[in-house]
């Protein structure tokens, strides 16, 4: 799914995102990360509230159940269902993640803050300095997110972005996660402990990730090897059940003209899947010719794990479509990178 910004609730160090929507503040200027969610407008309630079904003669019958809802605000005037949960599941207000993150956020100012959706996600970025990776500079920056429809949690993830062409080097979660991701549980506004143990954790995660980006530099790989690459960022798409079904079909066990039928049915659904092969043998083919391009440009680096999935990143960072910014980061855009990072990753041995 391709994310959208909630309203026009970004705040921006640089320039705004998504179609210059949002509000700039000045590059001196550091806010805590209340301050920041503030001027952003992401400071609305989120709540659950026990959910019933009506039976035919009327009677409410009690789920057990519970839903999330997001508070009114002054640009969507209704309660808006972001989930169902369980009893266990807790809420982290805005207002605590603010008060969480303003002492981290004195050590690593505030880039970034926004809202995604209809507000089941907040986030900010966090400006984590500056290092060397693969022997190029690199701003490094923290993504703190809060997935609040009961399927997510309070993640915080280390991202470098290359200075030079600013591709954002998105190695997901499994590697770039500050190793302390907050369920939506009774204790989650509570646990003093994960808070004083943060800044180390933070810390670690970006050695971690740091180490693991340098080795794809160390060894060579095959064009077959890039190419596993490009398939583990872009891979096939699923092909829909009715075609699976046809597929399955010998047109020696029905008549003509029910196999013409069958074919006719599932005609629409052929399309598109045929379709969706196109496009992404044509993402995998552009990535292809920004792999040649690295190579001829970085001698030192050149048929790398590294270059192959610089290619993936700049494919995913600057090719069309409508996916937001946001997208780049933590959205499908983020999620073909770091399945490439994983399979780059495996390459160096």
């Amino acid at each position: 799914m391709s994310a959208s910004l909630f309203g026009e609730r970004f705040l921006g160090r640089r320039e705004p995102a998504w179609h210059r929507l949002g509000e700039v503040f000045p590059q001196d200027l550091q806010l805590t990360a209340t301050e920041a969610m503030q001027r952003a407008d992401i400071m609305f309630k989120v709540e659950k509230y026990p959910m019933f079904v009506q039976a035919p003669d009327g009677t409410q019958i009690d789920t057990k159940s519970f839903g999330v809802l997001r508070e009114p605000t002054h640009d969507s005037n209704k309660w808006e269902l972001f989930g169902t949960v369980g009893s266990q599941w807790t809420p982290i207000q805005a207002e605590d993640l603010g008060r969480i993150l303003d002492p981290i956020s004195k050590q690593y100012p505030v880039e970034t803050a926004g809202a995604i959706g209809k507000g089941e996600k907040i986030f900010l970025t966090l400006d984590a300095g500056e290092a060397k990776i693969a022997g190029e500079d690199h701003n490094l920056f923290y993504l703190v997110t809060d997935h609040r429809t009961g399927l997510g949690a309070l993640t915080f993830a280390f991202t470098p972005v290359r200075v030079v062409c600013q591709n954002t080097l998105t190695v997901g979660l499994s590697q770039a996660s500050v190793n302390c991701k907050l369920e939506h549980n009774r204790n989650i506004v509570a646990d003093s402990e994960w808070y004083a143990d943060i800044f180390q954790r933070m810390l670690n995660a970006k050695e971690t990730t740091i180490s693991a980006m340098n080795s794809l530099t160390t060894v060579n790989i095959t064009e077959a090897e890039a190419n596993k690459v490009i398939m583990a960022g872009y891979p096939n798409p699923s092909k829909p059940q009715r075609v699976k079904i046809q597929d399955s079909i010998s047109p020696d066990t029905l008549n003509k003209d029910d196999y013409l039928r069958i074919i006719n049915d599932n005609k629409a659904d052929f399309e598109r899947y045929e379709g969706a092969q196109a496009r992404q043998e044509k993402i995998r083919e552009h990535a292809v010719e920004l792999y040649d391009v690295f190579n001829q440009r970085h001698a030192s680096l050149a048929r790398t794990p590294w270059a192959i999935w610089q290619a993936v990143v700049e494919t995913e960072d600057y090719r069309r479509g409508r996916d937001a910014s946001y997208n780049i980061l933590a959205g499908d855009r983020a999620e073909n990178k770091a399945r490439a990072f994983r399979k780059a990753l495996e390459l160096v041995g």
